[in-house]
């Protein structure tokens, strides 16, 4: 019996879509800054909470000698989907050439059964916010090392889809104290902030929207089935074929 190449490739199609559905991305955590839609309130309402966490997960603001201010604005220009949410707007940073790497956002995500970790975010600055942003990192909960530093250059729009991927880094995946700051800092190699697109002021104002953590779950290694050799797998389908002949039979007595 000659066993033809098409099922064949059918059977290896299907071995490795299962092989492949187990490492799908999914969002670990998000924020939006949406919050609930009130009409009679104007809209939506803007919140601090995540829309969406896989295990948990917090924020937290960070300040120096003042205290950084927050409020809810407009996200007209981010990457989210309602054109109608709201971003978080962070403003009152340190004064020029004081506490480089103090103020901004602190987002913690217990990354527990994920790994290749992905994190992304819209980030929109005025003209006098310091063009240069940092992301650290922490495994630990206490100890915060560098990942990134991003530059602004244009001031008044959303930038979308700022990433940067943990797959790499040892102890983000698969851990609960797993979290990330984005602070301002001094334009590298001077000791003081560059504005973003005018002199630096603290009044300058950094807006966030579409804080994503992305990852795979971690899943145990399932040996993919051989493809059967044409010569087993024409038994099979002979032996198939033999007991629907046999229900057949049976139905007609």
């Amino acid at each position: 019996m000659k066993f033809k190449p098409a099922v064949l490739a059918i059977a290896a199609f299907i071995a490795t879509s299962i092989a492949c559905g187990a490492h799908a991305q999914t969002t670990v955590a998000e924020w939006d800054f949406n919050g609930v839609y009130d009409a009679s309130a104007g809209g939506y309402q803007g919140t601090t909470k995540h829309d969406l966490s896989q295990n948990g997960a917090s924020i937290a603001f960070l300040s120096g000698t003042t205290n950084l201010t927050t409020q809810f604005v407009t996200s007209t220009g981010s990457s989210d989907d309602i054109t109608n949410g709201k971003a978080l707007n962070t403003a009152t940073y340190a004064a020029q050439g004081t506490q480089s790497g103090v103020y901004g956002v602190q987002f913690g995500v217990d990354t527990t059964g994920y790994e290749n970790i992905v994190f992304s975010f819209d980030q929109r600055n005025s003209a006098t916010a310091s063009a240069w942003t940092e992301l650290l990192y922490t495994v630990d909960g206490e100890n915060w090392l560098d990942a990134a530093t991003f530059q602004m250059t244009k001031q008044g729009s959303f930038v979308n889809g700022l990433s940067f991927d943990f797959s790499s880094i040892l102890g983000v995946a698969n851990n609960e104290s797993f979290a990330v700051r984005l602070v301002s800092i001094f334009a590298p190699g001077t000791t003081s902030y560059a504005g973003t697109t005018s002199t630096y002021g603290t009044g300058g104002t950094i807006r966030y929207d579409m804080v994503s953590f992305f990852g795979t779950e971690i899943v145990a290694e399932v040996p993919v089935p051989a493809v059967p050799e044409p010569g087993s797998l024409a038994l099979m389908l002979a032996g198939l074929g033999a007991v629907g002949l046999m229900a057949r039979r049976r139905r007609a007595e």
